[in-house]
């Protein structure tokens, strides 16, 4: 590929970018090294490709986004309780399905929406970013549609292994549901998701109160239905309307798709991770079934306090600090968010353990699980920080690692160590996880050009 084949494949991601420095951080995040500047562009490294590229781009100015990130604010820490809201109907899921059955279909959805999700949310910001709405818009129709339809596909293909009609209303409507909370909460319209989901929340706690009583299950899976049906009409009206501001031309589908593949690709190795474990025991002990609990209510916090590092290092940019400076000040922010995320999962791993103690249903594999939830945390944000400051591929390259090598030890050593040898293989895989997440960011999180 030549220099003005690069330019090509640049400036639709980036039509008016500020300076050099934008271009070398985009070139970067698409896998180009300095190596790769040297050998296959003649230049003697990125900054330098990037200076040439950005000459080369045409200077047509773009007006500015009508519709701008806004700052996160701590709302954002209750995403947690909004992701753990649908788990209130699966008792009365289980009830209809059966334990493998709706395992089968709960894994399906999970593994697909998560994927997906990650690649529709990545196309939708890069293209609000450049000014384009209504496309980012669009662009969440279509593409929730296509996973909805992918999980659709997969739990008609389960079809031999039992569940019937019910196994694919569930696996839909778990991926519709999912990706309904995706546009809302990219909207910032957390009243309207919550509103959504109160009838199924409020029939899941009549359904607890009522000891898990099988007649109630028909109740609670209509509302359940409900709840999916509204939030599809509420994601559905939030998606339309909007327009890309004029003189916007938004990228092309197939940059979008190189763009979003390797974010995907991460949310996979993130999903594999996570599902290895925890779907072999969403049917075993109370405790190691519920483990992911501290984890799920603490997205919220994780994706806040993630945020919260850009938008404190932008305020440090605009300070008086010199290079050096900037970078241990940046550190700082990263390590003390990063404890913050810990100690938020913490202590709802701590309510969780003191609830399941009182209950006489702790265990000491429960117990470790549970923490190795709290780890996977802040592995999760420090990979989000990873991201924005190197692109996916060091931390697709360090999840898939570490989920080939506990998958490894887990097939040949898991099985001698009883019925639970896979939960100390996910707990140790938990903690190296941030341990070289912080490795790879000690040389990219303080760079100035990734916060501009």
């Amino acid at each position: 590929m030549s220099v003005a084949d690069l330019v090509g494949r640049v400036q639709p991601l980036l039509p008016a970018p500020v300076d050099e420095l934008q271009v070398a951080a985009l070139l970067e995040s698409q896998g180009v090294t300095d190596q790769a500047a040297v050998e296959q562009y003649g230049a003697a490294d990125v900054f330098a490709l990037a200076q040439e590229v950005f000459q080369r781009l045409p200077r047509t100015p773009v007006p500015a986004p009508e519709t701008s990130l806004p700052r996160r604010s701590w709302h954002d820490a209750a995403h947690g309780l909004l992701y753990l809201m649908p788990s209130a109907v699966y008792p009365a899921v289980f009830a209809v399905l059966g334990g493998p059955v709706m395992a089968r279909g709960m894994v399906l959805a999970t593994a697909v929406g998560w994927v997906w999700g990650a690649g529709t949310s990545w196309v939708a910001h890069q293209l609000l970013g450049l000014g384009a709405a209504g496309s980012a818009d669009r662009a969440q129709r279509v593409m929730s549609g296509i996973g909805v339809t992918a999980v659709l596909a997969g739990a008609v293909a389960l079809l031999p292994w039992g569940g019937g009609l019910p196994l694919v209303l569930f696996a839909v409507a778990q991926a519709a549901v999912q990706a309904a909370y995706g546009i809302l909460l990219f909207h910032r319209e957390q009243p309207l998701l919550l509103a959504a989901m109160l009838p199924a929340g409020l029939a899941g706690l009549v359904h607890l109160a009522s000891g898990y009583d099988d007649a109630f299950a028909p109740v609670v899976l209509l509302f359940g239905g409900v709840s999916v049906l509204f939030a599809l009409a509420l994601a559905w009206r939030a998606t339309r309307g909007t327009r890309d501001a004029d003189g916007v031309r938004p990228p092309t589908r197939s940059a979008l798709a190189r763009g979003a593949l390797p974010n995907a690709a991460y949310a996979a190795a993130c999903a594999a991770f996570l599902l290895y474990t925890d779907a072999r025991y969403v049917l075993g002990a109370v405790d190691l079934a519920v483990a992911a609990a501290p984890l799920v209510l603490g997205m919220g916090v994780v994706e806040w306090r993630a945020n919260r590092v850009f938008e404190q290092a932008d305020d440090l940019i605009r300070g008086d600090l010199r290079p050096a400076q900037f970078q241990r000040a940046v550190w700082r922010v990263l390590l003390r968010e990063l404890t913050t995320c810990l100690v938020a999962l913490g202590a709802f791993a701590l309510l969780l353990l003191l609830v399941l103690r009182w209950a006489g249903a702790l265990t000491l594999h429960g117990a470790l699980l549970i923490d190795g939830h709290v780890l996977l945390g802040g592995a999760f944000f420090l990979g989000f920080v990873l991201i924005r400051t190197g692109g996916p591929a060091r931390p697709l390259a360090i999840a898939s690692g570490v989920l080939l090598a506990c998958v490894a030890v887990a097939e040949t050593a898991a099985d001698a160590w009883g019925p639970h040898g896979h939960v100390p293989v996910f707990l140790v895989g938990s903690a190296v996880l941030p341990v070289l997440m912080l490795g790879a960011l000690r040389g990219s999180v303080g760079q100035v050009r990734h916060h501009l």
